[in-house]
């Protein structure tokens, strides 16, 4: 099955050089639309406070907005890294920003302390690309759905935990069909997978 998208995400470059103008709003807007959901999944990892989290991602926002047309894109092998560093630096930023604010150095502590319980700084990195992972996958499966009957997906989704054998008999039909539809998701789900990974990273 062709890529939902399979035209669009092989103009990703494309797109950063219209965000790089700042004047095409729906270069910005699609820029958003891709991206969104990454990064408040990684602020979200770092624990800041729930009233903090829309305010923070405003701010990344601007710094990217700011920064893109700076970027050398022909150099630049994996735009996710450069999107993962802005992110974490405006967290950190944060934190600083807290404490001078504050002028409770306790409180930093305690909120640093609360972050490293949850993700620690060493392990950041890999948590950024876990999370790149997962918001690539459940992305890849939202546009897969939409060309598969609900049976199908239905199918998949519960072979990821239970025999096919038994979700076979559950929908009373043929283990070679309940086969069939499950493979035919997955294949597809990979194939996506592929496409995002190639656009967006």
């Amino acid at each position: 099955m062709k890529s939902c998208n399979q035209d669009v995400y092989m103009t990703r470059d494309t797109l950063l050089h219209r965000v790089q103008e700042q004047f095409d709003e729906m270069a910005w807007h699609d820029f958003i639309a891709q991206y969104q959901g990454y990064i408040y999944t990684i602020i979200n990892r770092m624990n800041i406070r729930a009233t903090d989290v829309d305010d923070l991602y405003q701010k990344i926002l601007i710094k990217l907005w700011k920064k893109m047309p700076e970027l050398d894109l022909e150099k630049m092998n994996r735009f996710r890294s450069y999107l993962a560093a802005v992110v974490r630096n405006c967290v950190h930023d944060y934190f600083r920003t807290m404490m001078r604010e504050n002028r409770r150095e306790e409180a930093f502590i305690e909120h640093e302390s609360s972050m490293g319980a949850r993700v620690s700084q060493p392990d950041i990195d890999r948590v950024i690309e876990l999370e790149w992972h997962n918001h690539v996958a459940a992305e890849a499966f939202k546009n897969v759905s939409i060309y598969f009957s609900e049976q199908a997906i239905d199918v998949f989704k519960r072979s990821l935990t239970e025999d096919i054998k038994e979700i076979a008999a559950d929908f009373d039909i043929p283990l070679s069909t309940a086969y069939r539809l499950r493979s035919r998701v997955k294949a597809s789900l990979l194939k996506e997978i592929s496409a995002l990974n190639t656009y967006l990273s």
